[in-house]
């Protein structure tokens, strides 16, 4: 099975060179949402592929692991030929979120794997152990990279990472450009000045800039600042992640009452501040609202809670602060994980010995593809 069959998300040069070209860099950080780039991989043919391989060798199925290097490869590649350094932090998590099944025990409780096409039990989990296999290798082989980082986070949503890596200053970012490669749309509260989306689902690409968060969400054109993201996320829902949001407020209706909602609510960080401290996410609440709408919304939160709830749920600044100051020992597990991965201390190794690393677990690549990763 060629490698681009099953991480199919290639940018092309002309997408790359528009990144660069916003503020000239030379250096581009790629941060790769991998499970949300591997999609491909869970359709029938690529799960009959997987399962064949397997059965048919003594040696581990390593084309997901072999689609990730390929793919690292053509980007090193194109900074080859463009004169831009290039690179990787890959980012994915193992197991449901206990963070979030604290705080709502129906979060992703519809995103279950159904029966994969009607295959037998033990197929189905030799698939996934062949998965999990090939994750536990690009943890453990991407961080002997140089340039290259992979976080993979056991029980916690990895959504966060690239937020989470670029506000705490885990790595180097002066005068280099940022792409997150993911279509979910909760990776847009990391867009900034230097920080871009690159969302590719079928044929349908799309660079999402910072600025067009709202927009985007919302299909329509708006003045929203991208800070007011999650709260929006918040009060109308997020159906994918079954975060249900205020009963009867959607996009267009959520609109009709932003400007009074934000003059409410204050800046973000005052509503984070206030979530942090067990307050209320409203700084005032007049004791007359005309808009209908907008008392929906109010009346919910102070009853229910609704928006104080999926804010924690939805919104990466309120995941960091978690991680900064955990109160169990999950959370500092976590956040000693990640400062171990991206530590500056942290050893890498040559092409030749990652070679023969890999050729000893059964893992034979195109030579080149290892090598450019070293270039």
């Amino acid at each position: 099975m060629h490698p681009s069959s099953l991480l199919s998300y290639y940018p092309t040069y002309a997408i790359l060179d528009e990144i660069a070209s916003f503020g000239n860099y030379k250096e581009l950080n790629i941060f790769i949402d991998l499970k949300n780039t591997l999609q491909t991989t869970y359709m029938k043919h690529a799960i009959e592929n997987i399962i064949d391989s397997s059965k048919k060798s003594r040696y581990l199925d390593t084309s997901v692991f072999s689609a990730l290097i390929s793919f690292l490869s053509y980007h090193k590649i194109y900074g080859m030929k463009r004169g831009i350094n290039t690179n990787f932090i890959i980012f994915f998590e193992t197991g449901q979120s206990y963070y979030h099944k604290n705080i709502d025990k129906g979060y992703k409780i519809s995103r279950r794997i159904d029966d994969l096409y009607g295959i037998d039990k033990k197929d189905r989990d030799l698939f996934f152990s062949v998965l999990q296999a090939n994750f536990q290798l690009v943890e453990k082989a991407c961080n002997k990279m140089p340039g290259v980082w992979a976080m993979r986070l056991p029980n916690l949503e990895a959504d966060f990472i690239p937020y989470y890596v670029l506000t705490r200053n885990l790595i180097n970012k002066e005068g280099m450009g940022n792409v997150i490669y993911s279509n979910d749309h909760d990776l847009w509260q990391c867009l900034s000045e230097h920080t871009f989306i690159f969302s590719k689902a079928g044929k349908t690409k799309k660079l999402v800039k910072a600025g067009n968060s709202l927009s985007n969400l919302f299909k329509t054109e708006t003045n929203i600042p991208d800070e007011y993201l999650p709260l929006a996320m918040s009060v109308i829902g997020d159906t994918g992640d079954d975060v249900i949001g205020v009963p009867s407020i959607g996009p267009k209706r959520f609109l009709q009452c932003a400007d009074q909602l934000m003059s409410m609510t204050g800046t973000m960080d005052e509503v984070y501040d206030r979530v942090a401290n067990r307050g209320t996410v409203f700084k005032t609440i007049p004791d007359s609202i005309s808009n209908k709408f907008l008392r929906t919304i109010v009346d919910d939160e102070v009853k229910n809670g609704t928006i104080t709830k999926n804010l924690k749920l939805v919104s990466f600044e309120l995941i960091s602060r978690a991680l900064e100051n955990p109160n169990t020992t999950q959370m500092i597990d976590k956040r000693k994980l990640i400062e171990q991965v991206f530590s500056s201390e942290r050893e890498t190794t040559t092409a030749k010995s990652m070679k023969k690393a890999l050729e000893m677990a059964g893992v034979f690549l195109e030579e080149a593809s290892i090598d450019f990763l070293y270039i």
